[in-house]
């Protein structure tokens, strides 16, 4: 049966557990593998198998990671575990901007984390090319001034990115790839606030150049 493609998390201690980076990269993996075991995970991964067996039931408890049955790998019998959806949101009861901004703060800080360690181990290996006709790595930085509609359309693009990945999950074919991207409204706490003065008002006649201001101030001379 295929699983359907949103499964929700209703709440922040349930978020907070699927999204610590080392539960949120083995769902990611169980999502090109599952139904799965925790060896196959593990060899995905390159990550010793005992060390999966918690994370695997704490994101059972929340819904997460389902059981689907077992399976005979030798000689020996192997639990297979699946996930509840396709991927997954959250879908909190508590709407309060704390709430919402803690949520998103922690999924970027664990996305941040497994694409550092991501890059360190390849540059580590040497993986990484740059030569013009074999460049295998791309990062970028930038800042624009976007309207709400061109953030929505921005959030389109990377909506197109995720399908372009999602159709590869499944296949064995070139190697392995990590994407990650994000946009946030920029806050700077110590920036000056530029104020536009209104017509008429006051402030109006404190934009004029001191000068002005001074000629305005001098007493005018008897004719």
């Amino acid at each position: 049966m295929p699983r359907p493609p949103i499964h929700p998390i209703a709440t922040p201690k349930a978020w907070a557990v699927y999204i610590a980076p080392a539960r949120l990269e083995l769902v990611e993996t169980m999502r090109m593998l599952a139904p799965c075991s925790i060896s196959e995970i593990a060899a995905a991964i390159d990550r010793p198998a005992d060390t999966l067996y918690r994370h695997i039931e704490k994101l059972r408890k929340i819904g997460v990671v389902t059981e689907a049955g077992v399976r005979r790998t030798g000689r020996r019998f192997e639990q297979v575990f699946d996930l509840a959806g396709d991927d997954f949101r959250p879908q909190f009861r508590d709407t309060s901007p704390r709430t919402t901004n803690k949520m998103f703060n922690d999924a970027t800080r664990s996305i941040a984390k497994i694409l550092l360690r991501t890059t360190r181990d390849a540059a580590a290996a040497e993986q990484i090319v740059f030569e013009p006709a074999r460049r295998n790595a791309f990062a970028k930085f930038e800042h624009a001034w976007l309207t709400q509609a061109e953030v929505e359309q921005l959030g389109e693009m990377f909506l197109a990115v995720k399908r372009f990945m999602d159709a590869r999950k499944e296949r064995r074919a070139g190697r392995l790839y990590l994407t990650a991207f994000a946009a946030v409204p920029v806050h700077r706490r110590r920036a000056a606030r530029v104020r536009t003065p209104r017509a008429g008002s006051d402030s109006a006649a404190t934009a004029r150049p001191k000068s002005a201001r001074a000629a305005a101030r001098r007493p005018k001379r008897a004719e």
